[in-house]
């Protein structure tokens, strides 16, 4: 008996239907899930929409982030703790929280989370991604992260579940970001939290620039980025570049519009990083909503960090009860 696939029992009270192991076999609503190599669960049940797919297959060629610099769980976590905001994520959020992230990727932040015995969900639509993830969880016995293949727009998870709620960097590759942050607070109980990231419609300008040379010039492009320039190793390096300047599909969005997604959904505006954010007060303290004018948010183009991170905004809310 495979106990790794035994223990995705235990998940029942967070999914939307029965969970069980039968005959080697994991089944859903008495439906036999597929296995991503043996290993993890598939809940894609109907055929994936055309630019999801091309998203899957992107990244199961490009599985960004890898594990390069990571020999243990302990250099993983070390690096988790060198970042700011990983490092703050991880030190307010509660012990034994439930937490979802959506498009986990290669799996690194739920694995990092995944410490304090929190109940961590990673889900994504690469198979390649949730692979390498799933190595380096069994390799380093991490038990309480679990990855899944799984769609947003058809999550198999009970309404009102997650304590905390992430999506950094995923939205904005999906057919609809909008509708895609419904299902997430869909999912996220009331008093949880959530955090999505989002391009900056202006300030990924010079990312865009980039992009349009990259057609040209092809991975070449990094000598003109900064941020690639500074990365040792090549296969790391060669991910950043496909995944900034050569993905095949992406959104642009304002903070002024997010807001409005969460007005609209009931969840109250807590931080938004860079714009109103001061690394003194807890990231999950309530903040005054920024009146951001449109030039403001126009000059995010040239904002010295936003040009350095391919124009990126962070915001945080509080699913009202």
């Amino acid at each position: 008996m495979d106990q790794e696939l035994l223990r995705y029992e235990s998940i029942n009270n967070t999914l939307s239907g029965d969970l069980e192991f039968k005959s080697e076999k994991l089944t859903f609503n008495n439906n036999q899930l597929d296995l991503i190599e043996g290993t993890i669960p598939s809940f894609i049940v109907n055929n994936l929409d055309e630019l999801t797919k091309d998203m899957s297959n992107f990244y199961n060629e490009v599985k960004f982030p890898n594990y390069d610099d990571f020999d243990d769980y302990a250099s993983l976590y070390d690096k988790g703790m060198s970042n700011l905001f990983t490092q703050r994520l991880d030190r307010e959020l509660n012990y034994a929280s439930k937490v979802l992230e959506l498009g986990c990727g290669t799996g690194q932040l739920s694995l990092f989370l995944a410490r304090g015995n929190r109940q961590v969900y990673g889900v994504d639509i690469s198979n390649g991604s949730l692979l390498v993830g799933e190595k380096f969880r069994r390799d380093n016995k991490v038990s309480n992260a679990y990855f899944m293949k799984m769609d947003v727009f058809d999550l198999k998870f009970k309404q009102n579940t997650f304590d905390f709620t992430i999506s950094n960097g995923v939205l904005h590759h999906t057919k609809d970001a909008r509708k895609a942050f419904k299902h997430l607070v869909d999912v996220t109980k009331p008093g949880g939290l959530i955090a999505i990231g989002l391009y900056h419609k202006y300030g990924r300008f010079f990312t865009r620039v980039k992009q349009a040379l990259a057609k040209i010039i092809g991975k070449n492009i990094f000598i003109l980025d900064r941020t690639s320039l500074k990365i040792k190793s090549n296969d790391k390096r060669n991910a950043w570049v496909t995944d900034q300047f050569m993905n095949p599909h992406e959104t642009l969005h304002t903070p002024s519009e997010t807001m409005r997604w969460f007005e609209e959904e009931g969840v109250e505006f807590l931080n938004l990083i860079p714009h109103c954010d001061d690394i003194d007060i807890p990231i999950f303290k309530r903040r005054q909503k920024p009146s951001l004018s449109k030039i403001n948010e126009i000059l995010m183009m040239f904002n010295r960090k936003q040009i350095q991170e391919g124009g990126f905004f962070v915001i945080i809310g509080r699913k009202k009860k």
